[in-house]
């Protein structure tokens, strides 16, 4: 008895186990006969193909993608500088309008097109790519009128101010905003000082040779923290007295590069500090002949130095490659070199004449003119630095005009 309702159990029990087996087959098979389509093809709206002069701060338009099935849709938007080469830039976009938080490049040519994408992972790309090109650098903005005499100054940031440090009215002087400025010091240890070099490095603000009011060069070099109080690291550097000359942070070094001790006699080498009091060279005889007042800056890790119609670089500071002479701008001097927007820009200058255009180039061989004639004066010794996200073009003045002519009092600004 026992072992017949042990033979029903086992039977009955194979008859399930067959019917389950059964039924999960056909389930599996069902779903491989399902495929999740994907969404319908879509176009783009705007940014319109073409778009020239498009803000930087633009809004994307598309039409909406309908998923066969229902499916909710979401968007990826691509950016590239070629067709083939787009990248996202925001994922699972919510609508069909997107505006980026981060501005696009100035002077840009780019293409764009937007991924649709359903919530089982189906996805189509629209129906085509459009390309459009960013507007270029503004003509400039008046941010103060009839400031005091400022021309061979330098200007940094600090401390998320802009600071100004000698020139032709000496004293010390930093500002939030680029409008409204307050003088921290107008006699400051260092005295009269023009046509100098100013760096940041390692907290604090430097100031490096240049000349006094009564023409004689300098090889001191001071340095600040708060722009009240200048310590003189040396009254003597290694390097000779000198001018016109140079300097950048780079390879965690401060750089004093070239210059002049007087209008007819450049000097030559290239020099570099850890602490601002021993100087070292690197090189006493650069191959390359300084012109007066040429700059510097650091791109790309490299500095970069525009002298007359040479570009060079340099990762060493004793060999510069010449990366150009073809560069369209002239015989340049007297000008200022900034980055800014990934590029480095070059704002007036001399070149047989005072000079208002801005030029860029995004690698220190190809140069495009951006502005040709600038909404502020032509000028020569003024200076030009990036601060909150715009470029802050400071004093100056006209070489060849007459005295109430030469000076460029205003401060403006370009983004």
């Amino acid at each position: 008895m026992f072992k017949f309702k042990s033979n029903i159990m086992k039977n009955n029990l194979f008859l399930f186990l067959s019917i389950l087996s059964i039924f999960l087959s056909c389930s599996k098979d069902d779903s491989n006969d399902v495929s999740n389509l994907n969404p319908d093809v879509f176009d783009l709206v705007a940014i319109a193909d073409g778009a020239t002069n498009v803000t930087l701060n633009p809004t994307f338009i598309w039409e909406p993608a309908i998923d066969p099935e229902g499916f909710n849709v979401t968007y990826d938007l691509m950016i590239g500088t070629s067709e083939n080469n787009l990248q996202p830039v925001a994922s699972n976009i919510n609508g069909t309008t997107f505006t980026p938080s981060e501005k696009l490049p100035l002077s840009e040519s780019l293409f764009w097109s937007i991924k649709a994408k359903d919530n089982l992972g189906a996805e189509t790309q629209a129906s085509s790519v459009f390309n459009f090109t960013t507007r270029n650098l503004t003509n400039g903005t008046l941010g103060l009128n009839g400031f005091t005499l400022l021309n061979e100054h330098t200007t940094l940031v600090f401390q998320d101010k802009l600071w100004i440090l000698g020139g032709e009215d000496n004293g010390v002087r930093n500002s939030s905003d680029g409008v409204n400025w307050t003088v921290i010091n107008a006699s400051p240890s260092f005295g009269s000082r023009k046509n100098h070099s100013s760096v940041v490095f390692d907290n604090k603000m430097w100031v490096i040779g240049g000349k006094t009011n009564t023409t004689n060069s300098k090889n001191d070099v001071w340095f600040s923290t708060d722009g009240v109080t200048w310590t003189q690291a040396t009254a003597a550097a290694a390097f000779s007295i000198r001018q016109g000359h140079s300097s950048v942070v780079f390879d965690n070094k401060m750089w004093v590069i070239g210059g002049h001790l007087n209008p007819s006699q450049s000097i030559h080498d290239v020099w570099f500090s850890t602490d601002g009091i021993t100087w070292l060279p690197a090189t006493n005889n650069a191959n390359i002949a300084f012109k007066q007042e040429h700059t510097t800056v650091v791109f790309n890790n490299k500095m970069y130095m525009v002298n007359g119609n040479e570009v060079r670089s340099s990762t060493n500071g004793a060999t510069w490659q010449l990366e150009t002479t073809e560069t369209n701008f002239g015989n340049r001097s007297r000008h200022q070199l900034v980055v800014y927007d990934n590029k480095i820009w070059l704002i007036g200058g001399f070149a047989t004449i005072d000079r208002n255009d801005v030029w860029f180039s995004k690698d220190g061989i190809n140069w495009t003119r951006n502005v040709e004639s600038a909404n502020f004066n032509d000028r020569s010794d003024h200076t030009a630095t990036a601060f909150k996200d715009k470029i802050w073009v400071i004093g100056g003045l006209k070489l060849f005009a007459s005295d109430s002519e030469r000076p460029n009092n205003g401060i403006w600004f370009l983004d």
